[in-house]
Formats: C-alpha cells, sequence, structure tokens
C-alpha cells in the first residue's frame, strides 16, 4: 500500500511538471505568433502606404498666386515705447533718504539741548546750550546746503539723461521705419519685377517653390527659359519603383503577395510620369504670372541613351480647362500631349515638341536651371538642392 501511494504521488508529479512546460511553451507560442501577425500587418501597411503615395502623384492641383495683394507695402508698427520720466522722481527720492538720518539726529540733538537748558537754567548751562546750539545750526545748515546741491545736480543729471534715452530711442524707431520702408519697397518691387517676367525674380523663385513639390522620391528638373517660353525636362525615376506584387491579408492575419501583370505595371507608370509632368507645370504657371507657354517632356535613362516618354506643350489656359481632370493621364489628353503606348501600355519613345520661338535662337540666351527635389522624409520638411548654370 505504502508503494502504490509512493507511486502514485509521482505520476502526479510528473503530470505538473508536463503540464506547466506544456503551458509555458503555448504562451511562448501564443505571443511569437502574435508578434509574427504585428509584423504582417506593419509590413501590409507599409504596402499600401508606397502604392497610396505613388497614386497621389497623379492627383494635381493648379491654384495660381495672388500677386497683386503682394503689391500693397504693410505698413510700420511702432514698438510701445518706454518711459524714463520715472527715474527722476526715484532717483531724487533715493538721495533724500540719505540725508533723512542726519539732518533727523541733528534736530534731535538740538531738542536734547534746549531741554538741558531748561531742566538746568544756569548761566554755565545757556552758553554751552547757546554754542553747542550754534555748532550744531551751522552743521545743519551745511547738511541742508550740501543735500539741495546734491539734488539739484541729480535732477540735472537725471533729466539730460532722460532726453538722451527719449532721443535714442526715437532714433532707433525711426532706424526701424526706414529699415521697414525699404524692405516693404524691396519686396513690393520683386514682385513687380516677377509679374513683368524680369528673369532675375523668375528663377530666384522657381529656385524656391519648384524643390517644394511634395513627391515620395527625389526628381531632378532641367528648367530652361528665355523671355516668357519655359523648357522642363523631367528625368522620370525607373520603372522598378512600381511594385510588382501587391498585398492583402488572410483571414488568420497572414500577409501573402499577388503578382501583378505587366499592363497593370506599365499604367501605374504612365499615370505616375503623367502626374510628375502635370505636378510641375502646375507649379510653374501658379508661381510665374508672366509665363506665356510651357514644353515639358517627361525624360528616361533605361535606354541606351536619353529618350522622351511624354511631351506636352502648354499655356496657362489649356491648364485652366484641364485642372479639374480626375487623373493627371486624363488631363495630358486633354491637353493632346504626345505619348505612345504598345500593347501592354508600355511608353515608346517619341519626339520632343521643341519651341518654334526659339528656333534661330542662340543657345547661349537660354537660362538653364537644375532642380533637385528630394524626397520629403519627414512631414512638413524637405530638403533641396538648386544648381543654376
Amino acid at each position: 500500500m505504502v508503494k502504490n501511494a509512493s507511486s502514485g504521488s509521482s505520476s502526479k508529479e510528473q503530470f505538473t511538471i508536463h503540464s506547466g512546460v506544456a503551458k509555458e511553451y503555448g504562451n511562448d507560442r501564443y505571443y511569437r505568433q502574435n508578434e509574427q501577425r504585428d509584423r504582417w500587418l506593419a509590413e501590409h501597411k507599409h504596402n499600401e502606404m508606397i502604392e497610396k503615395s505613388l497614386a497621389h502623384v497623379s492627383k494635381f492641383s493648379y491654384d495660381p498666386v495672388d500677386y497683386v495683394r503682394f503689391l500693397v507695402k504693410e505698413p510700420f508698427k511702432e514698438p510701445p515705447r518706454q518711459e524714463f520720466q520715472a527715474l527722476l522722481p526715484e532717483r531724487l527720492m533715493a538721495a533724500e533718504k540719505r540725508y533723512r538720518r542726519p539732518i533727523m539726529q541733528q534736530w534731535g540733538f538740538m531738542v536734547a539741548l534746549t531741554l538741558c537748558a531748561a531742566i538746568f537754567p544756569y548761566l554755565v548751562t545757556f552758553v554751552l546750550v547757546a554754542v553747542l546750539l550754534s555748532a550744531v545750526g551751522f552743521l545743519q545748515y551745511k547738511t541742508f546746503q550740501d543735500r539741495t546741491r546734491v539734488l539739484s545736480k541729480i535732477e540735472r543729471d537725471t533729466r539730460l539723461e532722460i532726453e538722451t534715452k527719449m532721443q535714442a530711442q526715437e532714433a532707433a524707431i525711426e532706424e526701424q521705419r526706414r529699415l521697414h520702408e525699404t524692405a516693404e519697397e524691396d519686396r513690393v518691387s520683386f514682385y513687380v519685377r516677377l509679374m513683368n517676367g524680369d528673369e532675375p525674380a523668375v528663377v530666384l523663385t522657381l529656385d524656391q517653390f519648384m524643390p517644394q513639390i511634395s513627391l515620395p522620391f527625389p526628381l531632378d528638373l532641367d528648367i530652361n527659359l528665355y523671355g516668357r517660353i519655359f523648357a522642363i525636362l523631367v528625368w522620370l525615376p525607373p520603372k522598378a519603383l512600381i511594385p510588382s506584387e501587391r498585398s492583402s491579408l488572410t483571414e488568420a492575419g497572414k500577409i501573402q503577395y499577388e503578382k501583378k501583370d505587366s499592363l497593370e505595371i506599365n499604367k501605374q507608370y504612365a499615370e505616375l510620369c503623367a502626374g510628375l509632368l502635370m505636378q510641375v507645370a502646375c507649379t510653374l504657371f501658379a508661381r510665374i504670372p508672366s509665363v506665356d507657354r510651357v514644353y515639358v517632356h517627361g525624360m528616361s535613362k533605361e535606354g541606351k541613351q536619353d529618350e522622351c516618354l511624354m511631351t506636352m506643350q502648354l499655356d496657362r489656359s489649356r491648364l485652366e480647362k484641364v485642372q479639374r481632370s480626375s487623373s493627371a493621364l486624363l488631363a495630358l489628353q486633354g491637353l493632346a500631349a504626345v505619348y505612345e503606348c504598345d500593347e501592354f501600355l508600355k511608353l515608346m519613345p517619341v519626339e520632343r515638341l521643341q519651341p518654334e520661338e526659339w528656333a534661330d535662337l542662340d543657345i547661349k540666351n537660354i537660362r538653364t536651371l537644375r532642380v533637385k527635389i528630394f524626397k520629403w522624409a519627414v512631414p512638413g520638411m524637405r530638403n533641396k538642392i538648386v544648381e543654376d548654370n
């Protein structure tokens, strides 16, 4: 009986140990499965974000800047003036305080001498009191004289200091006014020159705003300008930028991939290229009010030599007609842009449209601005490199 009891106790302990190990293994497996599902979900969301960011390039907008409102000079707002008049009573009071104790001591001593003469009515006392009162009175006279002299000097110096500070303050405000008016004149003059097509003003504006185009990848631009005509080379990204697979999640939360066919990839790439051309054209027309005509070319470096895949010529009125298009590719069709596709919608090389106005123009007279747009690494922030030839 004792042996059976011991055997049963040992089996129970072994069962408890195995149960604990199994439970621990089950918990560990459960947490590892949850971590794996979280990784799959994060990977799927990342893939979706890439697809959405590429599709967003095709959503262009044209919102021209109203430069007329910048031609009004902003009035100068005078800063609050500091009051210096309080310096005089403060300093007079401080100086007066230094003389208050000596004068009170002298008055107290004179009262004490008078009481002594009253208490001890002797001739010697009267003579001694008279001598001391004369000495104290003379000392008090000198104290009052010194106080009057010091207070007069403090008042004179303080008034001069107040006047000097007020003059310096007015001079500083006038300098601020002059600088403000000069800055406003320069600002208004810049916008007047920009609206009139002044080349330095146009180049400076392009330098500032072209790199601000929001893109999920870097982009290079070559902007050629002469007068009111622009020709822009947009160096298109490689087709490999388009994801070749799309992801989805199963009911169990596992990620799975489905391969895209070449037709879908080519269509997505064509839409992306069209979006880039429209983004650049809209930014140019929105920021440069003097531009008459723009030639935009989508250039590719994937071939043996540089090839043009899309080219178009447009002016402001034609851009306004297509600004509400649902996609950039439809806008390009409305602008009669030139591009060719094979049966799989692959973009084929085309001949660039050349500005007729530049046919007899010396190429040295054409200004070239090279702009590099970097990917927005952090929302709300961007970097740029602009090289001017």
